[in-house]
């Protein structure tokens, strides 16, 4: 059969395909079958593939936007000719990796093309240089897995189920306070360009898009489609999880502002985790809890954490563990299972003054007045040490142009019942987005994007946004990813 002939066929079937399940053929999915052919084309809604890209976001209000198809790339190349194909026929499109960002079209696209990065999960470890090379399509937990065996490790997210577009937002680590963001690790990059070129950037070479994708967000410069990172090295690690019931709340808090004040071992780390749930109360405290995750990289922590165990708990997990149980500390696979209609919102404040508790009392105060309009609500403390942002300027610094700790983010999740009406969801994330929005924040401090909602304008928060703007401009002159995918804005 000729080119020709072969290429008409594959496009009389696609259409055919899309008639047969009621779907409208778009240029753009028409003419990336007709590229790839359907074994890395999903044109029907009721593929198995389709149906996984569509419905495996963490927030699962996402799962209702349908995109046109779902195209999954195996290279820099594929995507290459992926974007050209959309550009050429003026589609929208969204680029995901495992979908837990919360905001709306950063990694989802109603009836447009959706760039499922799921195919690219090659992975490498070079001995002599100890770069750890990635693709984006592996889970944290999948890349932690594979380099044990090396045992190196890279610095990533501290959930095992999360993908690799978390570092181009930053990236929080329980070994960044030794090692810096997740971004800070990156020592080159293959970027496939909104033009369709595919280049390498590095310290060396396009330095102003190195710096740009070290913390400024995915879906902004071009689509990473190589990571090369330092990796470091992990033994056994002492971890865990203390859970204390609600009555010890001023303890807490007391402690968790000593330890982001005065901790001065970089090895540990910790998150505290806020929850209150929407369940009857009967004045037992039982909708509410908070979960300290604690990570030591040593079998010895001394007593790093000794104001947390001190305070009376209901459950402590502390314990020796490989690195991939630190990503799955508390519940194995809890992350699959609380995927809700979730949303993130993010706060910054420094400790040393009472912003640490002001900024929980409103949270608190908020969760016992909305009580019966979320299912579920929490909030963490994240802090950053001056050892996290000294490792941070030591390799060259990022694009948070993060200010010398130690202060922390304070991240806000609700996650709202399933049957509701969009009037009353609009109601209740009105009721959030002001909670968060009236809690003052510290001058000078950058916004975490990981966490932030779209409507925050977190790229604002940094002093480097003016240079973000010009590196946006350089390397998308006509805005075709600022006008046809979702993502954080520089306008």
């Amino acid at each position: 059969m000729s080119s020709l002939r072969l290429l008409a066929t594959t496009l009389s079937m696609s259409s055919l395909v899309f008639g047969l399940f009621g779907l409208e053929p778009s240029a753009a999915c028409l003419n990336l079958t007709s590229t790839f052919g359907i074994s890395k084309t999903a044109i029907s809604q009721l593929d198995l593939r389709y149906i996984y890209s569509r419905n495996s976001y963490w927030n699962t209000a996402l799962n209702a936007y349908a995109p046109a198809c779902v195209v999954y790339p195996e290279n820099a190349q594929d995507v290459s000719l992926i974007l050209k194909a959309i550009k050429a026929n003026g589609s929208r499109f969204a680029i995901k990796t495992k979908g837990h960002n919360t905001n709306d079209f950063f990694s989802s696209v109603d009836d447009g093309v959706l760039i499922d990065l799921s195919h690219m999960t090659g992975k490498s470890y070079n001995e002599s240089t100890t770069l750890a090379t990635y693709e984006p399509g592996s889970s944290w937990g999948e890349l932690y897995e594979y380099y044990l065996q090396y045992d190196r490790t890279v610095v990533g997210g501290r959930i095992h189920d999360v993908g690799t577009g978390l570092a181009l937002g930053g990236g929080m680590s329980y070994l960044s306070p030794q090692y810096g963001m997740a971004c800070d690790g990156f020592r080159e990059l293959e970027v496939v360009l909104p033009s369709g070129d595919i280049v390498t950037a590095s310290s060396n070479e396009n330095k102003d898009l190195f710096y740009g994708l070290r913390g400024g967000g995915g879906n902004a410069f071009g689509v990473v489609t190589k990571y090369i990172v330092q990796s470091r090295p992990i033994g056994t690690l002492y971890a865990g999880n203390l859970v204390h019931i609600f009555d010890h709340h001023e303890a807490i808090l007391n402690a968790t502002r000593d330890f982001i004040l005065h901790n001065t071992d970089p090895k540990a780390a910790i998150l505290m985790n806020f929850n209150v749930l929407t369940i009857p109360d009967l004045d037992l405290g039982l909708d509410q809890a908070c979960v300290m995750f604690l990570v030591y990289d040593g079998e010895d922590p001394g007593d790093a954490f000794a104001n947390f165990t001190a305070i009376p708990h209901i459950l402590n997990t502390l314990g020796p563990k490989t690195y991939l149980e630190v990503a799955n500390l508390l519940i194995p696979g809890l992350a699959v299972i609380s995927r809700a209609d979730n949303v993130f919102r993010i706060g910054v404040h420094r400790a040393d003054d009472d912003s640490y508790r002001t900024a929980f009392d409103r949270f608190y105060q908020w969760s016992q007045d909305h009580k019966g309009e979320y299912t579920y609500i929490h909030m963490d403390y994240n802090p950053v040490p001056k050892s996290l942002t000294d490792a941070s300027k030591a390799q060259g610094s990022n694009a948070m142009e993060m200010p010398d700790g130690p202060w922390f983010w304070a991240e806000y999740t609700i996650t709202t019942p399933p049957l509701i009406s969009t009037s009353k969801y609009n109601e209740i994330q009105a009721s959030f987005k002001d909670l968060v929005d009236g809690t003052p924040n510290a001058k000078g401090l950058p916004f975490f994007l990981n966490e932030a909602h779209a409507d925050q304008d977190a790229l604002k928060t940094f002093s480097s946004y003016k240079r973000l703007q010009q590196i946006k401009q350089k390397y998308d002159p006509d805005g075709f990813f600022a006008s046809k995918t979702g993502g954080w804005s520089f306008s």
